[in-house]
């Protein structure tokens, strides 16, 4: 019998086992006093406190008797995920609804799941001390996009943060109320919670409570290595940095993507070597991955369950009185290793899934066959496992780098040639769709080396929207058409002219950017590009005109309509004659 089971009794259990459950519940890591009658279904119906069984014995004068004799109907309850502030908050009506005036007869709090059955206890005093931890200062190291999303939101719960950031060019744009990053009501967030007290640094403050790491991990191909490794220094920064600040009783909450063992291996004796504490005994530490979509993060933060992992259960519980603040879901892991695993595995398997659909398209490409069309084809009234669409690439700050991750760390006698297949051909589709314009130009007639091409769209995704170009597959086909063409051209609806110029291209806009271009590519699926009237836009092309439709944005009948266009997707070629003839 293990968890809150030992506590768990039918109304026909003796009292002196329900006494037995009462003394062995700290054995099994539980609150005592309390045990928690319930039905068949092991739905909650009353709950027994070692008090009401003293006032029982005595009433009755006699240890015959049953927990039912004893217990308490209608026990107060609260839903499992309900943040301890919501706690606190109805904790007053609840006790009123029962005639109940003062706290000090509540001394455990029973949360449940959604079908009535215990799932936890939690002391009313240990309620208040970690509602309190609530307000401590947090400081959030690394400003980035995961760590502006995170400290802004938890601001906004009123809790005293301080964003720490080493570039200072960065920390004063922030103190200024402008965010670079671009994310839907951010820049309205940090204004907002700057004059609430929100802070910037380019120093960690020495009175910090919570630390939570948010550096980056970013992954290079070192000399002499074959697949691109994490590269780890970020972190053993920012930890030493904690480590010389940190005081007893404070928590650390790593939360970038990193290798299963880096918490235990690397963070762990950065911060005692420069603390001098035990991490376990002194300092809590946990590992808490982020797991937001660039474009949604601020909504995600609300929505996503949180996963913890720590190095005991008081680490774990440090950090799910923070977090639980924001987020309905808690996911309690078994260990720090289990916390970083999880991350990894999710973004990994969906940089396969697309792997599986873009090699689909290369396949297609030998055969003039609409990739998209077949897949939705495909998909269609099946139930099970649908195959996603496929894109010139999976770009971004996570998908390129995370399975990269998981497969870095020392795995003796284990094939990890899924997560770098996965990889490889992912990165392939840049070079397919580059090779596949050059080829449709020379088919043409024309010089790739005399020609222009227009990119449009250059964040690595379009929806939800983003002005991020990290990592971006649609640049890294710009730069392999740079060294083909004459000349390439850039436009996307978010980012800035001076971020795509910092990136290396021209930038211009739509009114005149298609003006005597041979080609224009369409590499992300921004919903602005619907309104596009192709008529018009394809007229002030070059003839033949090439449009390069990678995320299927338009109708084919809308482009073909010009008689002097060549439309292409992944996998497929069309031109109006074909259109006319009706041939594939």
């Amino acid at each position: 019998m293990n968890g809150i089971d030992w506590l768990c009794v039918e109304e026909t259990t003796p009292l002196i086992e329900v006494l037995r459950r009462q003394a062995g519940a700290v054995d099994h890591g539980l609150s005592a006093g309390i045990a928690l009658v319930v039905d068949e279904k092991g739905t909650l119906v009353g709950a027994i406190t070692d008090g009401d069984i003293r006032r029982t014995l005595l009433a009755n004068n006699s240890l015959e008797l049953n927990a039912s004799n004893a217990m308490t109907k209608n026990p107060i309850v609260f839903p499992e995920a309900t943040s301890y502030r919501m706690i606190l908050k109805q904790l007053p009506l609840e006790l009123e609804k029962r005639g109940r005036r003062a706290y000090k007869f509540l001394g455990k709090i029973i949360l449940v799941d959604e079908n009535g059955r215990p799932k936890r206890i939690v002391d009313y005093h240990q309620l208040w001390e970690q509602r309190v931890a609530t307000h401590r200062h947090v400081i959030v190291l690394g400003l980035g996009y995961v760590g502006l999303t995170l400290a802004l939101e938890l601001a906004e719960e009123g809790i005293n943060v301080t964003g720490v950031d080493v570039e200072a060019d960065k920390v004063k744009m922030l103190s200024e109320g402008k965010s670079y990053v671009v994310e839907p009501g951010i820049e309205e967030l940090l204004k907002e919670q700057l004059q609430r007290g929100f802070r910037v640094s380019t120093d960690v403050p020495a009175d910090g409570d919570v630390f939570i790491l948010a550096v980056g991990t970013p992954v290079h191909c070192k000399a002499g290595e074959v697949h691109p490794m994490p590269d780890l220094s970020y972190i053993r920064s920012a930890a030493k940095m904690v480590g010389e600040v940190i005081t007893p009783g404070a928590l650390v909450v790593l939360r970038s993507t990193v290798p299963v063992g880096c918490t235990r291996e690397i963070v762990l004796p950065v911060l005692e070597e420069a603390s001098g504490l035990k991490v376990g005994n002194d300092i809590h530490l946990t590992f808490a991955p982020e797991r937001t979509v660039e474009g949604n993060a601020l909504a995600e933060l609300r929505t996503l369950p949180q996963i913890i992992g720590g190095v005991n259960d008081d680490s774990v519980e440090a950090t799910v009185a923070l977090f639980r603040e924001l987020t309905p879901t808690i996911v309690r892991m078994e260990s720090l290793e289990a916390a970083e695993m999880a991350k990894l595995i999710n973004n990994s398997f969906r940089d396969y899934k697309f792997a599986f659909a873009n090699e689909i398209a290369q396949i297609c490409s030998q055969f003039n066959l609409d990739v998209n069309k077949l897949i939705r084809a495909a998909n269609h009234g099946y139930p099970r496992d649908p195959v996603p669409l496929p894109s010139p690439g999976v770009g971004g700050p996570c998908l390129t780098k995370d399975p990269y991750i998981l497969a870095s760390a020392d795995q003796q006698g284990i094939d990890k040639s899924l997560s770098y297949h996965a990889r490889r051909v992912n990165e392939s589709m840049h070079e397919f769709v580059a090779d596949s314009v050059i080829e449709e130009l020379q088919k043409s007639g024309k010089n790739p080396f005399e020609c222009s091409i227009l990119i449009c769209g250059l964040a690595f995704k379009g929806f939800p929207e983003t002005g991020d170009l990290r990592n971006s597959s649609p640049m890294e086909i710009a730069h392999l058409l740079e060294k083909k063409v004459a000349k390439v051209y850039g436009y996307d609806p978010v980012a800035s002219a001076q971020e795509i110029e910092e990136f290396g291209l021209t930038a211009v806009g739509l009114k005149t950017g298609f003006d005597n271009m041979d080609a224009v590519l369409f590499l992300n699926n921004h919903v602005s590009f619907k309104r596009l009237n192709m008529y018009e836009t394809i007229r002030k092309m070059n003839a033949p005109a090439l449009i390069y439709d990678a995320w299927d944005i338009f109708r084919e009948e809308e482009v073909l309509q010009n008689d002097t266009v060549v439309y292409m997707g992944l996998g497929f070629t069309r031109s109006a004659e074909h259109h006319i003839s009706g041939e594939n």
